[in-house]
């Protein structure tokens, strides 16, 4: 008989008591855990995790025995994404059989583009410069070797990208920018963005994902994986997927690679190692850490915090007006902040807003002259794609997501925003007060950022402010091998994406130079199946750079 999750938990004095408990852990081989070493001080549950932590997940700790199925192959990938569809991708054009469970019923990939180093157009010094940047971007909190994978290796993972999209009829807008460094010393960096306006990584993932099933790669969709399978040496061999006919059993000679997406759908995990997130609305469903708590039920433990959370609002604006210091309000009407602060950190503001029941609403308010004013490289025309309802099919836009207003009067914007009228009119003669004194008396803005808001029409944008992703997951090494808790590689073990490791570092996820996130991890997932495979980093139909160089637009 094989007794869920919630049965087995409820139900364990009653079938054993202290037996039960001892096989908690899954796998073929019951180890047992330290009362102390828990977060709730249980040793039901793997070091570092919680009941509350396994009742927010699809994740099953009583072993399972019983199956309806049971196949072998040499990958096995869980989830399909900006991590795991490379990984599948990869496999193949390395001669493996590979598949791939996927919770969802399609592929879900986030992001918008990727990035990585073009080695061969920068000095070894720019390099290495380019490194310490980020470094300092994130807080120096990054995993050297991750950083490193991403240097050495997104380069020719985002060649290897552009020619994937060509042969997947979705060839990328390639472009590539040179940063100087010291005199003699500089980098160039490659970026792909892959699709229709808006971009965004899901429709590449989906074709390529399309191309992977049509070569011989098997996707279980709406198949959960809930359990990984260790041997009694300490090795995951495998993992088991439910579906409603009940459980698959997948072996895999080779390798599990975990690419199952970060935890901020699980509250309790949130609320012990993000608690800044805990008030602000979320962007993604069903980021439930199934891959972190899986690998933690076999040993693995999670990166110290902090965690680097993505908090963004590229939706209801343009992202190119997000660096300008425009007045901010809250839902009072209200000045809360100094405007002088980017995007990826507004919700550090944004969250003493003790009050509010969505602390990532705001407005940013502005006028008609803010191209001049703020050297906007955005145009009005531009602009008015962000306006809800007034062009029939606006560009580049998410319809549901854009949030614009703009009115001929400020009593007629403070309607649209839904925002007291008074308190708005109140909140702009007092900006426009700090402008004529040139010095911002209640929040200190610089006075070079102090703009009056005086030529109508007046614009403001309703910000909202929610959590992308949490970047970071259980330790692993520069090779994406799952590392236990002596620091040693749990054989047969990968995890790529947000779930694994901080290559991101810092409190916010930063844009020093955009791309890092998924460029990292479409590397993280190529270069985990070519090491799994191989225990090497070189992949046999390597992406060249003689055959992308013309690809890219200076």
């Amino acid at each position: 008989m094989s007794l869920s999750r919630r049965q087995f938990l409820t139900g364990a004095a009653t079938i054993g008591g202290t037996a039960a408990i001892g096989g908690l852990l899954s796998g073929c081989q019951p180890q047992q855990q330290s009362d102390q070493n828990s977060a709730d001080g249980n040793s039901q549950y793997p070091d570092g995790t919680t009941a509350e932590d396994f009742q927010n997940s699809v994740v099953e700790l009583a072993p399972i025995s019983d199956f309806a199925e049971e196949k072998t192959f040499d990958i096995v990938v869980i989830g399909a994404g900006t991590a795991g569809v490379p990984a599948v991708c990869t496999a193949l054009e390395e001669g493996a059989t590979v598949a791939c469970l996927q919770k969802e019923t399609v592929v879900i990939a986030h992001g918008n583009g990727s990035s990585g180093p073009i080695l061969e157009e920068s000095t070894a010094l720019g390099t290495l410069q380019y490194k310490q940047a980020w470094r300092a971007a994130g807080g120096y909190r990054m995993n050297p070797d991750l950083l490193d994978l991403y240097v050495n290796h997104a380069g020719e993972t985002i060649m290897w990208m552009m020619r994937k999209g060509e042969e997947a009829g979705l060839p990328p807008q390639a472009s590539k920018a040179r940063t100087d460094f010291d005199e003699g010393s500089w980098i160039t960096v490659a970026s792909n963005y892959f699709g229709p306006k808006p971009i965004n990584n899901q429709d590449i993932m989906t074709r390529l994902a399309e191309k992977a099933a049509a070569a011989g790669a098997e996707f279980f969709y709406e198949t959960p994986a809930v359990q990984l399978v260790q041997a009694d040496d300490g090795s995951v061999t495998g993992v088991i997927g439910k579906t409603k006919d009940g459980y698959i059993k997948f072996n895999a000679a080779k390798a599990v690679i975990v690419a199952a997406g970060d935890y901020q759908n699980n509250e309790s995990l949130v609320a012990r190692y993000s608690p800044d997130v805990v008030r602000f609305q979320r962007k993604q469903s069903n980021m439930t850490a199934d891959g972190i708590l899986m690998s933690m039920a076999v040993g693995a433990r999670m990166v110290p915090v902090n965690h680097a959370k993505t908090m963004h609002d590229m939706d209801a604006g343009p992202m190119a007006l997000t660096s300008l210091p425009f007045m901010a309000l809250n839902d009072l009407g209200e000045r809360f902040m100094n405007e002088d602060i980017p995007m990826e950190s507004w919700d550090l503001s944004l969250q003493w807003n003790k009050d509010a029941e969505d602390p990532g609403r705001f407005f940013r308010i502005f006028d008609n002259n803010f191209m001049e004013k703020y050297g906007a490289t955005v145009t009005i025309e531009q602009l008015e794609n962000y306006i809800p309802g007034l062009k029939e099919n606006p560009e580049g836009v998410y319809e549901g997501l854009i949030d614009t207003h703009r009115a001929d009067t400020l009593d007629e914007l403070a309607e649209a925003l839904g925002i007291p009228a008074d308190a708005l009119k109140k909140s702009v003669d007092a900006w426009n007060d700090y402008c004529a004194k040139g010095a911002d008396e209640q929040f200190g803005l610089s006075r070079n950022k102090l703009k009056p808001i005086d030529t109508p029409p007046y614009w403001g944008i309703r910000q909202w402010i929610r959590c992308s992703a949490i970047n970071a997951g259980v330790v692993v090494d520069g090779c994406c091998r799952v590392l236990g808790k002596d620091d040693k590689p749990i054989p047969g073990l990968y995890s790529v994406g947000s779930g694994a490791g901080n290559v991101c570092g810092g409190l916010e996820w930063n844009l020093y130079q955009g791309g890092l996130c998924c460029g990292s991890y479409m590397t993280m997932g190529r270069y985990a199946a070519i090491h799994a495979l191989t225990g090497e980093f070189t992949p046999s139909q390597p992406a060249t750079y003689e055959s992308a160089k013309d690809g890219w637009n200076a």
